[in-house]
Order: structure tokens, then sequence, then C-alpha cells
């Protein structure tokens, strides 16, 4: 039985275009950024600054009209901590592997289209490479510094018609060739469930039994997850937070939604493009900015950096189960917007927006 992976540029998990802020967007209890509180920046990527997920640039802050806590106050965690040695895989749909911000970080690759190593994006598409680019874009003072910079990535790129065993055979290879996380960018929609069973097996089961952090994307629709692998109670389904840190009113929801990271919207998510004139940055041909319209936006956006933060939590603590990581990720997470939370959480926000001060103060070294 076949099924198609949904064309994320276009359908679900597609990067949505800018539009007028709702009424949600501008709810109280936000300051936008006041001219008195940059700190200055311990990286000389070129383009962190505009990385304002993980860094409080003033002047950006300031001229983008970001408020004071949109980001998911990294405090000087970066400075520590890399996701050195941490394995991360990455199903997506191709990457330009010879990025220039990417060198030495690609361990392992597979592409189920042609069954070889070849994984390069088709037809100019850039949504893999800028995923990959969120997590593990290297600190070497050219493009951006994706937050678990000295991860290991295992890259797995997919057919745009996928049957259920060929689904079951890539994420297979991700737990075989070891990966701690599986980044999931994406969502059919109408997950069958023999590839549901494969799920929960290797998040119950998987990295010697401790379990494998998979995590997946709600989507980009205003829809409920339900029948989607976000919706899969043993992944981690990730929503969007935008610049007035708030969820961004494209954000699926649901009751398996678990927390929100910024995923971009009037203002993106700075990324990479693949390399040259193929690719869709104008500003700079290698790199998707924030501050023009070709940002990375969407839920496919903050899964990675959701993705990246595991990749920190296990680098402090490697023997951290898949269970205490979700624990930890909810329990920390910060009540934003002005839904009720009712036990700790609703079904437009989950837990909340992960902070990754508090994720990494509750960790028991």
């Amino acid at each position: 039985m076949k099924y198609l992976f949904l064309i994320l540029s276009t359908i679900l998990f597609s990067s949505c275009s800018e539009s007028s802020s709702s009424e949600d967007d501008l709810s109280s209890g936000n300051k936008r950024e006041s001219i008195t509180s940059v700190v200055s920046s311990p990286f000389k990527d070129k383009y962190f600054f505009q990385q304002w997920y993980i860094n409080k640039d003033l002047k950006f802050y300031y001229y983008n009209d970001i408020y004071a806590n949109a980001h998911i106050n990294p405090s000087d965690i970066l400075k520590t901590y890399s996701g050195k040695g941490i394995k991360i895989a990455v199903i997506d749909s191709g990457l330009d592997i010879y990025h220039e911000d990417l060198e030495n970080a690609i361990v392992k690759s597979y592409s189920m289209v042609n069954d070889t190593s070849n994984v390069s994006p088709d037809y100019g598409g850039n949504h893999g490479t800028s995923v990959t680019g969120i997590i593990a874009a290297r600190s070497n003072n050219i493009g951006i510094k994706g937050i678990a910079s000295d991860s290991e990535i295992f890259f797995l790129k997919y057919k745009d018609v996928m049957s259920d065993e060929d689904t079951i055979e890539i994420f297979n290879k991700a737990a075989e060739w070891g990966a701690d996380i599986i980044n999931c960018s994406w969502g059919t929609g109408t997950v069958s469930e023999v590839v549901k069973e494969t799920i929960i097996d290797l998040a119950k089961n998987g990295r010697n039994g401790k379990g494998i952090s998979i995590v997946f994307s709600s989507g980009n629709k205003d829809e409920s997850i339900i029948g989607d692998e976000s919706n899969i109670n043993e992944v981690i389904s990730v929503g969007a937070s935008n610049k007035f840190n708030q969820r961004a009113d494209y954000s699926n929801f649901g009751e398996n939604l678990d927390v929100l990271a910024p995923g971009g919207k009037y203002v993106g998510i700075t990324s990479l493009d693949i390399m040259g004139p193929i690719g869709k940055g104008k500003k700079d041909l290698n790199y998707l900015l924030a501050d023009s319209a070709e940002g990375f936006i969407g839920t496919s956006a903050s899964t990675p950096i959701v993705s990246g933060v595991i990749a920190l939590m296990l680098e402090k603590e490697p023997s951290l189960s898949r269970i205490e990581i979700e624990n930890i990720l909810k329990n920390t997470a910060d009540k934003i917007g002005n839904l009720e939370y009712y036990k700790g959480r609703n079904n437009y926000y989950g837990y909340g927006k992960i902070n990754l001060n508090n994720i990494m103060i509750s960790i028991e070294k």
C-alpha cells in the first residue's frame, strides 16, 4: 500500500507565507525589545546576529519588532554545549551535502530514491538543507551556528511516494546506524498502523533500550493533528511560535502536541539554502535570512530546534531515556499565550515553548 509524502513546499508542512498579525499574536504578557538589553555575541558566524531564536541581538530584535522573550532562553549554554558525540538522523527531501557550513557534519547518508549515498536535493529544493542547518551548521565563522553545531548527522532522503515498507526501512536504517535522535520535519496526515508500530517500537526500545527521541513537526494548516505521525503519543510533537512569543497561527494543534519552538512568521528562521544561484537566497546565495522574505518559516523549522536542544541534553547527560527527555521538555517549558493550561498543557500550545536554560538546569549531572 502506497501513500504520498506531502510535498513540503506546497501542502501540509510547507513554509507559510507571511500575513497580518492576529489578535492572539498581540496579546498581553509580552514586551517588545528595548534598546538597553543587548548581550554581545560569543560567536563570530556571519549571520548569528539574525538567529533570533537562539541569540538576542539588540539591533535585530529592535528593528524587526521581536518581543523580548521570543527566543528559547539560551543563556550561555551554547558556549558550553554543542551536541558533540550525539548522532542525529534527519529524514527529509534532500541535502546539499557539500554546503560550506556543513563541513564534516554529515557522517552517513542514504537515498531511498536511488539506493545510494547521493542525497542531493531535487529541483533546487532547500528543505532538507535548511532543516539540517538549524541543527548542525558548524560554528566556523562562515554563516550560521547550528544549535548542536558539533553533532553527527545521518541524512536519509525519502522518495515523494513511499510505501509502508519504504518508511519502515528508512526508520530502521536510522536506528541501525545508531541514531540518538530522529528529526522528521514532515508528516503524511494518514500514518498506517504498521508504520506507527515501527515508530513506537524505536521510541520505546531503540538506543539500547533508552528509546530514540523521534521528533515530528505538527504541520502548518491550523488544523488537528489527528491521524498524523505527530499525533503518536511516543513521538515528540512540535508546533511553532512567532516573533510575538505566541503560537504561530498556522501551527497545527491536538491532544498529543507536546511543545512549541520558534518557527517564524513575519520574521523567519535564518538557515542554510542550497549553494549557488539555483537556491532561493537573494541577499546571500547560500543562506535563507530572517530579515528578508526568504527566511525559513513553519513547524519544519521549529522541529530541528527541538532536536538540537535534545542533542545538548544528551551531551550533558547521555544516560537520559526518551521518556526522561520528554518529561524535562514538558516540565520546563514557558507557559506563553493567553489560553489556560489545564494540568500544565493545552491543545494549542502543548506544554508551552521550550526553555533551554530551564532544561539544562533541570538535568542532574
